[in-house]
């Protein structure tokens, strides 16, 4: 099959670039099988022209190899960014500006990256801006971690997400402070030092319902609220050098103390915190809350549109108040549920917690639900963004399978994976007048019969799976491409002939030892056939009746991989 060479550099110059110069060919082969399915025909060839063209951009520079894909036309456009009608559109009347803002308390999960993804879906539609902002202003609760600024990065490269603009919240307290002593001398905003307790009373009201339908009852204003301007200003100043502790006193904005939300009535916009763990700012002790910050950041920053989990839909109800103060208009918001997969926890804290306890490896511990564990594992970038693209973004909260995710990758796995022969828990086998063949060729594919064969050297040993020899001893079987046996310790060779008796797998008495780590953190191990060890770290295949696995280790004489999927 003849393949368009310009078109192919293209997209290895795009995946390239997206890894800093260093391309990936089973990255850019599925890609170009997603874009163009026709080439499935003939993989191997394919295969085979990606190698080369890899070979070759794998030699220049970084700015050589932008350079050459401007002049082939600039970065491809992802299928997804095309077909419009799977995301709902959204109303856009000038600029389109939106921004992702997710904590640096550890890299990011599966929640994050649909955040991530939809937000950069709608940046290429309307050909906007998309602001990566680190929200990174909660160092007792949420506490950043320094190598997470780069984790979240690499994990958005990854997945082809670019920011065109960056910003990490914690370097911009001056910002903050000062538009909080705006609002101060506008009347807007107040220094409460009341209690918890007593704040807490008085917020959810004292007094009789305003409305006995529904029973609500107004807040009643603490005793702060109506202190002079000049008093918060003092106050905000004294919270700023610390004369104030932890706890003794609360930048708050004055909102409607009949709103029916209580946690809206004069919310919270400052806090001290005596003893901050913030890996980038030393000597601050008042910080901004998340809805506070990411109020003034979207003004600022100049987002359009933000779209948010529908458990913050709270957050426009606390921040129309800034926005109505200053006059500002507020950004249109569109909801989506909450996302989660079944029987994986995606909280950062408590995987975090676990980590620490020793409970996991680590953030790419393959049962865990984050990027770098499904980017470990072998899950293609490409299969979690088309995932994403079929959920968008529901205003229902969305729980998916890891076999829902699967589906996605196996269209993308299934015409690319090399088939080769694993035996689980090897007993060994000795067959008594075998045939004199010494080897036996199996397709590598059997869908894809031009890509070639493996070939098994073969002799009177043979190992067989402990499963397969329990349930067929005494009985007759096939060794799939060999020949019929009677099945025993020492086995009786009865015939080449293709009758119908149960097919079973096999490995030589020459293979390698191969061990498979599951998602649930146990082990396979086995033997595998010598000739996927002509193959190279990172490459993926498929072990029937096991499944796809990604080869992490590759040596002469042992193996070890991730399990994708079946």
């Amino acid at each position: 099959m003849d393949f368009d060479k310009l078109l192919l550099k293209r997209y290895v110059l795009d995946n390239s670039i997206k890894y800093n110069g260093i391309p990936e060919v089973g990255s850019v082969l599925g890609r170009v099988i997603i874009d163009n399915p026709d080439f499935k025909k003939d993989v191997k060839g394919l295969r085979s022209v990606i190698e080369k063209l890899v070979s070759e951009v794998k030699k220049m520079k970084l700015l050589d190899q932008k350079e050459d894909l401007e002049q082939l036309g600039g970065p491809l456009k992802n299928i997804q960014e095309e077909e419009r009608e799977m995301i709902p559109l959204l109303k856009v009347k000038h600029d389109f500006v939106v921004r992702f803002a997710p904590n640096p308390n550890g890299p990011l999960h599966l929640g994050n990256a649909r955040q991530a993804v939809v937000n950069w879906l709608y940046r290429n539609i309307y050909k906007g801006k998309f602001i990566l902002r680190y929200d990174d202003t909660d160092p007792k609760n949420k506490v950043p971690m320094k190598e997470a600024y780069d984790w979240i990065l690499e994990d958005m490269e990854w997945l082809g997400i670019k920011p065109d603009e960056t910003y990490v919240a914690s370097k911009r307290l001056n910002i903050y402070y000062d538009h909080f002593q705006q609002l101060l001398k506008m009347g807007k905003a107040y220094v409460c030092t009341c209690s918890q307790e007593d704040f807490k009373r008085l917020r959810e009201g004292t007094r009789k319902p305003d409305d006995e339908e529904t029973g609500r009852i107004s807040g009643d204003p603490c005793p702060c609220r109506d202190l002079s301007v000049n008093t918060h200003i003092k106050r905000f100043e004294k919270m700023l050098s610390h004369g104030f502790k932890e706890g003794e006193a609360v930048g708050r904005i004055r909102t409607d103390l009949r709103d029916k939300h209580n946690s809206v009535r004069d919310w919270p916009a400052f806090r001290i915190i005596d003893k901050p763990k913030h890996p980038l700012v030393k000597g601050k002790h008042v910080w901004p809350l998340l809805d506070f910050a990411s109020a003034i950041d979207d003004h600022l920053m100049g987002v359009t549109h933000i779209i948010r989990g529908s458990d913050l839909q709270l957050s426009r109800n606390k921040q129309l108040y800034i926005y109505g103060y200053f006059r500002w208009k507020y950004p249109i918001i569109k909801l989506q549920g909450k996302f989660s997969v079944s029987n994986v926890d995606l909280s950062k804290t408590k995987t975090r917690e676990k980590i620490e306890q020793g409970l996991y490896t680590g953030y790419d511990d393959v049962r865990l639900g984050t990027i770098k564990a499904y980017r470990r594992r072998g899950i293609y970038s490409e299969a979690l963004v088309e995932m994403i693209k079929e959920i968008g973004p529901k205003i229902r909260d969305v729980t998916i399978t890891p076999e829902f995710l699967s589906s996605f990758n196996r269209k993308m796995l299934d015409p690319l994976a090399n088939r080769y022969f694993f035996v689980k828990d090897p007993i060994p086998i000795t067959i008594l007048n075998p045939p004199k063949e010494t080897s036996v060729k199996l397709p590598l594919h059997p869908d894809y019969l031009d890509r070639g064969d493996r070939e098994m050297k073969i002799g009177k040993k043979f190992f067989i799976s402990k499963e397969d020899f329990k349930d067929y001893r005494t009985k007759i079987v096939r060794l799939i491409g060999l020949y019929n046996i009677r099945l025993n310790t020492t086995s009786q060779f009865l015939s080449k002939q293709l009758l119908p008796y149960p097919k079973i797998q096999f490995v030589p008495e020459k293979s390698v030892n191969m061990k498979i780590l599951l998602p649930n953190n146990t082990l396979i191990r086995g033997l595998v056939e010598k000739d996927i060890t002509k193959l190279k770290s990172g490459e993926r295949v498929q072990l029937p009746r096991i499944g796809f696995v990604y080869l992490s280790v590759v040596k002469r004489d042992y193996v070890y991989g991730y399990f994708i999927h079946d």
